[in-house]
């Protein structure tokens, strides 16, 4: 049975990654950084297509608007040139983002809260510019992605149970007519890239098998291998909510990027994870070192991009990172992108959160000088091996199931008279960490007694984990 017709509950959460992995750029490896374009632009249209997504938060959404505009006022033959002009010559903004991507953005759905009228106008529109144009492979992969958005429209974004017996009739019906759309298109003696991220649209849409899913991504990338939004989509379609394995988008991300290897890989793996993982409450099973590896790689390579700074920053906040998100919340000013924190009040109470508590992070807790103090003496060395040989059997584990490229964390246990664990303090977002306090948790409820009897009553001792350079952990 596909994920459409079963009973299973989708989340509106689900959804909007759904509508999300179209509206994030990717980077491009090896593209062209032209912004020339050898279309004829009128004065107008030149400003809302020029806009530096490296200090303009808006250039992107103007672009993708401008497009829109140029097909209500049924520009057909520019919007062909800019095109042909963006695939061709894998043009690319500042920060990665392909402009092709970005026009297809404008053209597979009306702009802002759309009506019925609205939709059927703008299906009208590429239906006649398949007409006039019937070799534009952009027309039709446009015409394809907008009755798979449609499709979801008449779904609604509620849980499935939500859906009414004519929202799963046409959805299923307009799903049909995009894959039916994107196999005519196929014919054409043009080829896009888009193609394939249309069609993953459809695959997600009609709840396709993971083995279909997955050949259809390696046929993508046997295409174009550049064009990154493939492993956006994919990685979509096996996050929990959509049939996907726990953990599973974390290990496909990790060997993805190994596969790649170098500053593309790491590239890759900030591109996926700044999609999803802006999304989520929760942290998901991502390298934090990673993702930030990959955006400065990203950075470096393709120059700075504000919405690249915003997503940045908002993972920082998930991944309990305030020194990151104060620095580049510095950096992003009041460029806030409403797409990653929604609303301004939001964007500011974070900014407000960073600047109170990076000043305290240099500054020892008293449970740090105490850990400190007792490392000081003969006692409290001797304890402290005692202390490492039963961390140690807990710790390999833990880094197997967390693995090894981790975050730089530190967990401070105030160990009781007879050996039972009084309290644990931990700082940073790291993995490993969170399972060492989950199995010391477990171990305690059994017996309390986790470790040796310290030399004294409330007695602390620290635990630095930075599994990212070494596969160690030192205590104090």
């Amino acid at each position: 049975m596909n994920s459409v017709t079963k009973p299973r509950l989708f989340s509106s959460i689900s959804l909007f990654f759904f509508l999300l992995v179209a509206t994030c750029g990717f980077s491009a490896a090896g593209a062209s950084k032209a912004n020339s374009s050898p279309c004829a632009l009128a004065g107008g249209e030149a400003a809302g297509l020029n806009g530096d997504a490296s200090t303009d938060i808006h250039a992107l959404p103007d672009y993708r608007k401008t497009i829109s505009r140029l097909l209500k006022e049924k520009r057909f033959g520019l919007l062909d040139c800019l095109a042909d002009s963006a695939r061709n010559r894998k043009e690319i903004f500042p920060g990665g983002t392909w402009k092709l991507h970005i026009i297809y953005l404008g053209l597979n759905e009306p702009q802002v809260h759309a009506t019925q009228k609205d939709w059927k106008e703008h299906i009208e529109r590429l239906k006649q510019w398949v007409s006039a144009r019937p070799q534009s492979i952009t027309a039709r992969i446009a015409l394809a992605e907008s009755y798979v958005n449609y499709a979801w429209e008449a779904r609604g974004h509620g849980y499935a149970d939500t859906v009414s017996e004519n929202g799963w009739k046409l959805f299923k019906e307009r799903s049909v007519q995009g894959r039916q759309i994107l196999k005519h298109a196929s014919d054409l003696p043009q080829k896009c890239p888009e193609w394939y991220v249309a069609m993953q649209d459809v695959a997600l849409a009609q709840g396709w098998a993971p083995s279909a899913k997955q050949a259809l991504l390696e046929q993508a990338i046997k295409f174009d291998p550049d064009y990154f939004y493939y492993y956006r989509k994919y990685a979509v379609s096996i996050l929990p909510e959509w049939d996907g394995a726990e953990g599973q988008l974390g290990r496909f991300l990790k060997t993805t990027a190994d596969k790649i290897g170098g500053n593309a890989g790491e590239i890759l793996y900030f591109q996926v994870a700044s999609l999803v993982v802006c999304c989520q409450a929760e942290p998901l099973n991502f390298s934090w070192p990673r993702i930030q590896r990959g955006f400065e790689a990203l950075e470096k390579q393709y120059g700075a991009e504000l919405d690249n700074w915003n997503r940045l920053a908002r993972m920082a906040v998930i991944y309990n990172d305030p020194a990151v998100a104060n620095k580049m919340l510095a950096r992003i000013g009041n460029q806030w992108s409403d797409e990653v924190w929604q609303t301004y009040p939001y964007f500011e109470s974070v900014k407000n959160w960073a600047k109170q508590v990076v000043p305290m992070i240099d500054v020892k807790s008293p449970a740090e000088e105490s850990a400190d103090a007792n490392l000081q003496t003969a006692d409290g060395r001797r304890y402290k091996t005692a202390f490492d040989e039963k961390m140690h059997v807990l710790l390999p584990a833990c880094v197997h199931e967390s693995g090894t490229d981790s975050a730089q964390s530190k967990l401070f246990f105030r160990i009781g008279q007879g050996g039972t664990v009084d309290q644990v303090i931990t700082i940073g977002p790291d993995r490993v960490g969170s399972c060492l306090l989950a199995k010391v948790s477990e171990l305690a409820g059994k017996s309390r007694v986790v470790f040796p009897a310290p030399p004294e009553a409330d007695y602390w001792i620290q635990v630095d984990l930075d599994l990212a350079d070494s596969a160690s952990t030192a205590t104090k």
